[in-house]
């Protein structure tokens, strides 16, 4: 008998935010996954994901990009967070490239918003 072994989404996607410099994940709101990037005292979040719902919160670069991926269907307004561009990408519809891709880029970002001092101690 052959065992196959199938990474869930969820899996995959928190060691790729996990691969990230200077990241980390708690546990809140019920059960998300919340990454963030930054010291314990100094820190941003840049993904929330719900183990299990198919979906993970990421802030847009723009909105432009933003209101791009909510035309073609791929992701929508998070009812929380209306403000900052935060989205949330319907993992349904995007490969696994495209959202690390989403991810990468809602990180670069956050990071940018960190005081530099902190910055230059995860880099």
């Amino acid at each position: 008998m052959q065992l196959l072994y199938v990474v869930s989404m969820d899996t995959k996607l928190t060691k790729i935010a996990l691969a990230f410099p200077g990241t980390y994940m708690t546990e809140q709101w019920g059960g998300a996954h919340v990454f963030k990037v930054g010291t314990q005292t100094h820190f941003k979040m840049f993904a929330i994901l719900r183990p299990g719902a198919n979906r993970l919160t990421v802030k847009a670069p723009n909105a432009e990009i933003r209101a791009m991926l909510f035309e073609v269907g791929v992701a929508e307004a998070h009812s929380h967070m209306p403000r900052g561009n935060w989205m949330v990408l319907l993992l349904d519809k995007l490969d696994i490239d495209d959202v690390s891709e989403r991810m990468r880029a809602s990180y670069d970002l956050v990071l940018r918003g960190l005081p530099k001092r902190v910055q230059a101690t995860l880099l």
